[in-house]
């Protein structure tokens, strides 16, 4: 079977498609994986020119003709009915990952670059996966890499398309960092990168990643009795101002997060904004928002989860003496921003 084929492409050319490559090599190899890079979608390429020797063999009927060297080789063929990159792949099918630079009309995965300078309008083909960038807070429904990232975007491919493959390589590392924090029998995607390979707990070391713009957005709801909302907006609760008090609540529990879950950072926050939204009805809530950012190694999507919990339980702990039926639910995170893994956005609320 062939190996997974996905192509980098671009609106316009000089983007650093090359060079993404380039970099992206040398982390795949590190992994224990084969990878084939080809530059795609040519109308010739120099070695099969007519009248070129090469392009005599092929004419011979030679089902592959190239050159060789001392310490290397270059080989051109094809097969009827089949293009450029079906023969090539089917040609490298005991490898474990094709990269093809170009080709947008391809029907194969592909990582569209963008560059704040050059092509800031994502094309968002059919069959884009992700998107490698320069730009910060680009809102689309695909995964968002930092262009200087190179290690996040081996991660990421490795993710998506070589469980497989990483599964075969004998002793060699997997996705980076991911194959020392796995835990015992963990594979592929969605291992759990918080137990080493004995299976105990760490801390995930970060030392290594770059200071870089991140952001988590995190909602949930308490429930309540009609009368318990409308004492809290008229603020006639004896503890005195719910709502004033839980936004306090949530800032500080924000800020320690770090001493309260056990293998969390403490981080240094640089921003948080809590929003609360009454809502009437039978039973009536409050829905709570949490926006955290920082400046930092790690994501804060733990931070703004405590602080949505914390602000739910102190919006109970002001009302309990008068609601001791209110219920705390939904709390998700929405939204995310930077890393590693890009862009994440909840679809359904």
């Amino acid at each position: 079977m062939p190996p997974p084929t996905i192509h980098l492409v671009a609106s316009r050319s000089k983007t650093g498609k090359t060079t993404i490559l380039e970099k992206l090599v040398p982390e795949l190899k590190q992994r224990g994986l084969k990878v084939a890079v080809l530059k795609g979608h040519l109308n010739h390429y120099d070695l099969d020119l007519p009248g070129k020797d090469s392009w005599r063999f092929a004419k011979a009927g030679a089902d592959v003709a190239g050159m060789t060297t001392p310490d290397s080789y270059i080989l051109i063929g094809s097969s009827p009915g089949k293009s450029g990159n079906e023969a090539a792949a089917d040609f490298l099918k005991d490898l474990d990952l094709i990269l093809v630079e170009g080709n947008k009309k391809t029907g194969n995965p592909k990582i569209e670059v963008i560059r704040s300078d050059l092509n800031p309008e994502p094309l968002l083909l059919p069959n884009t996966i992700a998107l490698v960038t320069d730009l910060r807070d680009l809102e689309v429904g695909v995964p968002v890499i930092d262009i200087a990232d190179h290690t996040a975007l081996a991660d990421f491919i490795c993710s998506e398309f070589l469980g497989a493959a990483l599964k075969r390589v004998d002793g060699a590392a997997t996705t980076g960092e991911k194959e020392q924090n796995r835990g015992p029998g963990a594979e592929g995607e969605g291992a759990l990168t918080h137990f080493d390979r004995s299976g105990r707990p760490r801390m995930v070391d970060v030392s290594g990643k770059d200071q870089t713009g991140r952001e988590a957005y995190a909602r949930g709801e308490i429930n309540m009795a009609p009368e318990t909302l409308a004492r809290i907006t008229a603020g006639s609760m004896a503890k005195g101002d719910v709502l004033g008090v839980a936004q306090v609540a949530a800032v500080m529990a924000v800020k320690e997060t770090g001493r309260l879950i056990p293998m969390a950072h403490p981080l240094g926050i640089s921003g948080v904004e809590v929003d609360f939204n009454p809502v009437e009805g039978n039973p009536a809530k409050i829905e709570i928002g949490v926006r955290v950012k920082l400046t930092g190694q790690t994501g804060v999507e733990m931070e703004a989860l405590t602080g949505v919990s914390v602000a739910a339980l102190t919006i109970y702990d002001m009302c309990k003496a008068v609601d001791k039926n209110m219920t705390i639910q939904n709390i998700r995170l929405i939204e995310k921003k930077g890393g590693r893994s890009g862009y994440y956005r909840r679809e359904q609320y």
